[in-house]
């Protein structure tokens, strides 16, 4: 019953965390979760794909099929639906008191201290994962600056798999920050990466903007 306690709260605050973000939704396929069922079908599909990615001891289910903390109550969850069907999601979490899930890991700070307005990227999640850029990707990356640049976000930091870098350093203002053996139960090697989206290349304008939306 605290867990479903708990749930309702983490929800309930969520929606109202992200009905007063700044945002203009311009996609057929890109949305803010704003609804109890849009959270729910989020909190589904990511149960469903770390269970099959095997990241469900770093980031375990808090109600068994429904994958969820409580940093989802001061974060952009973002996701996006295909006929009906929810295909992707990630959120983008607001720094706050509680500071940052990489926080438990590797200590933020200085990165506070030269510049205050972070946010981390996580708990993303594609159904129908492919190699380069597919539709889900590029509509959630294009969520992800859009929602950092309308609400003062200018730097944001994400955890990725070695590999993925050389993808991400297109973006341009791409950081690595910090280079790990392990991340917590993962026992893979990870980067710790910073992105500063004012910096962002002519590639990344391309790949995933239309021209009204570059800052």
């Amino acid at each position: 019953m605290q867990l479903k306690k708990k749930l309702v709260q983490i929800i309930s605050e969520g929606i109202r965390f992200n009905k007063n973000l700044i945002w203009k939704n311009g996609s057929k396929n890109l949305f803010l979760a704003t609804t109890v069922k849009e959270f729910i079908e989020i909190f589904k599909l990511r149960s469903e794909i770390y269970t099959k990615l095997k990241y469900d001891n770093e980031f375990p289910d808090m109600i068994k099929g429904l994958n969820f903390d409580s940093y989802d109550e001061n974060s952009a969850i973002l996701y996006t639906k295909v006929e009906g069907v929810v295909t992707g999601t990630c959120r983008v979490i607001f720094d706050s008191d509680n500071k940052l899930p990489i926080d438990t890991h590797f200590s933020l700070d200085y990165l506070r201290i030269k510049n205050k307005t972070i946010a981390e990227i996580s708990r993303a999640t594609i159904k129908h994962s492919s190699i380069g850029l597919n539709q889900e990707f590029k509509w959630l990356t294009k969520g992800v600056y859009l929602i950092t640049i309308k609400n003062s976000i200018t730097k944001t930091v994400s955890v990725i798999k070695n590999e993925h870098f050389k993808l991400y350093n297109k973006f341009g203002g791409f950081h690595i920050e910090k280079e790990l053996k392990t991340y917590g139960h993962l026992d893979k090697p990870f980067i710790i990466t910073s992105w500063n989206i004012l910096k962002i290349s002519n590639f990344f304008k391309r790949a995933f903007l239309e021209k009204s939306e570059v800052a």
